[in-house]
C-alpha cells in the first residue's frame, strides 16, 4: 500500500511540475524513513567513535529496543567505577591497587581477588 501511494505522489509530481512536501506524505512513512535515518547515523557514529570501546566490543550495534542486562553487569563489562583501578584513571585516588596488592579492575575481583572468592567465575583465556 505504501508503494502504491509513493508511485501516485511521483506521478502527480511529475504532472504538475512540483514535488510533494514531507507533509503530504502519510505520517507512518515519515516516522520509518526518520527511524531509519536516525538508526544509520547513530550506527555510524558508534562504529567510528573513540568513547565506549569496551561496550562496542560486546554490542557493536545500536537498537532503540532495550536490551536485558542488570545495571551490575554493564558496570562490570564497562569496567567503570566502582574499582581502584577506574578511580586512579581519573585521579580520583592515589592508587590502583585492591587491598590483596593485585590491579584493582572488574576482571581481578570477578576472578582472582582473596576477598571475592565466593563470587569468582572462570578467567577468560587471553585473547577475550
Amino acid at each position: 500500500m505504501g508503494n502504491e501511494r509513493e508511485d501516485q505522489l511521483a506521478k502527480d509530481a511529475k504532472q504538475h511540475g512540483q514535488p510533494y512536501s514531507l507533509t503530504e506524505l502519510p505520517k507512518p512513512y515519515i516516522k520509518r524513513l526518520l527511524r531509519k535515518t536516525m538508526l544509520e547515523e547513530w550506527q555510524t557514529l558508534w562504529k567510528n567513535g573513540d568513547t565506549g570501546r569496551k561496550i562496542y566490543n560486546i554490542m557493536p550495534s545500536v537498537s532503540i529496543r532495550p536490551t536485558n542486562w542488570i545495571r551490575e553487569d554493564i558496570i562490570f563489562i564497562s569496567q567503570l567505577r566502582p574499582f581502584p583501578a577506574y578511580l586512579k584513571r581519573f585521579h580520583l585516588s592515589d592508587s590502583d591497587y585492591c587491598s590483596c596488592s593485585g590491579i584493582g579492575t572488574a576482571l581481578h575481583y570477578g576472578t582472582e581477588c582473596i576477598f571475592t572468592m565466593s563470587l569468582h567465575m572462570r578467567k577468560p583465556v587471553p585473547n577475550f
